[in-house]
């Protein structure tokens, strides 16, 4: 994957900001650094810029957190 970061759509941002203030679970499915695309039933807690790169945070089945890129987003939607 590449290390320049491309900003992902504001309606999307928007939707990540509503799915984490209503505390729902999404279908995610996202590229890791590999370029392998992981698909999960999650929980995002947060989003956050950090050096110019937008994160976002997020609880996993096995309730680990963890972060991912956002411009990594594959798919995203409400169960």
């Amino acid at each position: 994957m590449s290390d320049d970061y491309t900003p992902i759509s504001c309606a999307l941002y928007s939707q990540f900001e509503l799915w984490i203030m209503h505390g729902e679970q999404i279908r995610l499915a996202w590229n890791t650094d590999d370029n392998v695309t992981r698909i999960e039933r999650v929980t995002p807690v947060d989003v956050r810029a950090e050096s110019g790169v937008e994160y976002l945070y997020f609880h996993g089945a096995n309730t680990k957190s963890r972060r991912i890129r956002l411009d990594y987003v594959v798919e995203a939607s409400a169960f």
